[in-house]
């Protein structure tokens, strides 16, 4: 079955830095010249604000990836056109290439303390490719359910253990791309609204590969380049090798 592979986001998280918006230069100064514009957006919220808040972003020059920075957590998400999408490993390898630009950047502040990191990945497949609409596939492959009713969604999701360190999640569902909702202050007031543009229904794949498993049993492990090699080879890997027998028959072989 073909594969088209609509987004990719590497995760790293670390011990709070309540004050990171202070080393946006630093950050910036680093991811500069691979292809983010500049200057990067620093939020202006108090460094006791929640964690989880963003206090730093940028994009490249295109927007087809964008850096996101927490207290916490430091993320870099690329969304793929026709030109990358059904090349699974030029995709991989554009978004390998961000997440290590983003360790470079992150090992030039000794403040932070890495404990864990992820790779996901969001798959895509049209109905000509499923042969059905993408309910009917989930019905058919994943579920045990009967009933009278006209199903109108459906969603599964699954949570392995891999080699006592990684955790895989596996999610399929029905997805439909939304267009983007637009906002418009006038003196008459704020008028929201939304493209009347219908999409076709699709199947999503998402694939979650991470080593917060040793992280939540205690073993702190480093974000290395080595550690997101390993990530995305193993994954490709699945996605080469596996997927298809994950799709066709519902057997997860990692």
């Amino acid at each position: 079955m073909d594969i088209f592979v609509s987004m990719c986001t590497f995760s790293l998280f670390f011990n709070p830095v309540p004050s990171i918006r202070r080393s946006a230069f630093v950050i910036e100064d680093s991811l500069r010249l691979k292809g983010y514009i500049a200057p990067f957006q620093v939020m202006s919220i108090p460094d006791d604000a929640p964690f989880e808040l963003p206090r730093i972003s940028a994009q490249t020059e295109h927007g087809h990836t964008r850096l996101t920075v927490t207290a916490q957590s430091a993320q870099v998400q690329t969304d793929y056109d026709e030109r990358y999408s059904g090349d699974i490993e030029k995709c991989l390898v554009y978004s390998k290439n961000k997440a290590k630009d983003l360790i470079d950047a992150l090992e030039r502040m000794p403040e932070i303390n890495t404990l864990f990191a992820g790779l996901s990945i969001r798959l895509l497949f049209p109905k000509p490719v499923l042969g059905i609409a993408p309910i009917d596939f989930i019905k058919r492959t994943y579920l045990n359910v009967s009933s009278n009713l006209p199903m109108f969604d459906a969603s599964i999701r699954a949570v392995y253990t891999v080699d006592d360190d990684y955790y895989l999640n596996l999610e399929v569902n029905k997805w439909i791309k939304q267009d983007p909702i637009s906002v418009n202050i006038n003196p008459q007031g704020v008028s929201i609204s939304k493209p009347a543009s219908s999409h076709e229904e699709m199947l999503a794949v998402s694939i979650d590969f991470n080593n917060r498993l040793a992280f939540n049993q205690g073993r702190f492990q480093s974000c290395s380049k080595e550690t997101i090699d390993s990530l995305y080879r193993r994954v490709e890997l699945f996605l080469n090798n596996g997927i298809n027998d994950f799709l066709l028959n519902g057997e997860v072989k990692f």
